[in-house]
C-alpha cells in the first residue's frame, strides 16, 4: 500500500509540471530569446555583430593604463617612495632616485601595451569587414560580418566561416547535411556533421526564402559548445519544432566539404 501512494504521488508531481494542454510551462521571457526570421526589425533590441577585442581606446588609455599598473603591489610600494622623496628633508634621497627609473617601467609597459593593442584593433577590423552573402527583403546583399542582423537569413559557402552563431535551413548536400570544422573554439580539427531539419531542408530556392517566415525561440547565450535548447515555428507549420545541437552553427567555424 505504502508503495502504491508513493507511485500515486509521483505521478501526481509530473501531472502538476504540465498544463491542461500537456505542455510543460512556459519560462520566464528573461529566460529566452524571441527571434523573428526574414520579417524586418525584430521586437526586442540586440547589439550588433560588431566584435572588439581591444582593451583601450584614445581615450580611455591612460586612465586604464596606469589603473592596471598600480594595482600591483610593487608599483604602489615605489610610488609610495617617490612621493616621499619629493618632500624636503624625508627621504636622505634625491627626488629622481626612485621617479626616473619607474617612469622609464611605465613607459616601456605602455609602449608594449599599446602595440599589442593596435595588433587587436587591426584584427578586429579585419574580422568586421569580412563579407558575407545575406538574403534581406526580397534580395541577396554582400555586407561586412559587422551588419548582419539578428533574423537575417545568411549564405555561407565552401570553405568559409560563419560571421555569427545561425541555425541551419538548409544545405546543397542531400539530407541537408554539411561538416564543420570547429579548431577555432575547442582546438578540434575532426569534422563535425550537422544537419537541418526536414521540414526546412526543401527550402533552397529565392522564391522559397521568401515565403520562409516564423520565429525561432532559444534559451541566453552561454558557454556550451555543444549543447542547445530551442524551438522553429515556421508560419506554415502547425507546431514547433525542437532545435538542438545538431542545427547550430557557431561563430568561428568554418564549413567544410559542402
Amino acid at each position: 500500500m505504502g508503495q502504491n501512494s508513493s507511485i500515486t504521488q509521483t505521478f501526481q508531481r509530473i501531472r502538476n509540471c504540465f498544463n491542461r494542454n500537456g505542455n510543460p510551462p512556459s519560462t520566464d521571457a528573461n529566460d529566452r530569446r524571441l527571434i523573428t526570421i526574414n520579417s524586418g526589425p525584430q521586437a526586442t533590441k540586440f547589439i550588433s555583430n560588431d566584435i572588439s577585442t581591444s582593451k583601450y581606446s584614445l581615450i580611455t588609455f591612460l586612465p586604464k593604463f596606469l589603473f592596471e599598473q598600480f594595482r600591483k603591489y610593487s608599483n604602489i610600494f615605489f610610488l609610495c617612495i617617490v612621493i616621499f622623496q619629493q618632500i624636503p628633508g624625508v627621504s636622505p634621497t634625491g627626488r629622481y632616485t626612485t621617479a626616473v627609473p619607474l617612469s622609464f617601467i611605465l613607459c616601456c609597459a605602455a609602449i608594449k601595451e599599446i602595440i599589442e593593442d593596435v595588433k587587436r584593433h587591426i584584427q578586429d577590423d579585419a574580422v568586421n569587414r569580412r563579407k558575407v552573402l545575406i538574403y534581406r527583403e526580397g534580395n541577396w546583399i554582400y555586407p561586412s560580418w559587422s551588419k548582419v542582423k539578428v533574423g537575417d537569413i545568411v549564405k555561407v559557402i565552401d570553405k568559409g566561416y560563419f560571421p555569427a552563431d545561425l541555425v541551419l535551413i538548409s544545405s546543397g548536400e542531400p539530407n541537408s547535411i554539411c561538416y564543420i570544422q570547429t579548431s577555432n573554439l575547442d582546438g578540434e580539427t575532426n569534422l563535425k556533421v550537422r544537419q537541418g531539419l526536414p521540414q526546412t531542408a526543401h527550402v533552397l530556392s529565392s522564391v522559397q526564402l521568401k515565403d520562409l517566415q516564423g520565429t525561432v525561440e532559444c534559451e541566453l547565450p552561454n558557454r556550451n559548445l555543444y549543447e542547445f535548447a530551442g524551438t522553429l515555428k515556421i508560419n506554415s507549420a502547425a507546431f514547433p519544432i525542437p532545435l538542438g545541437a545538431d542545427q547550430i552553427l557557431l561563430r568561428g567555424s568554418q564549413l567544410k566539404n559542402t
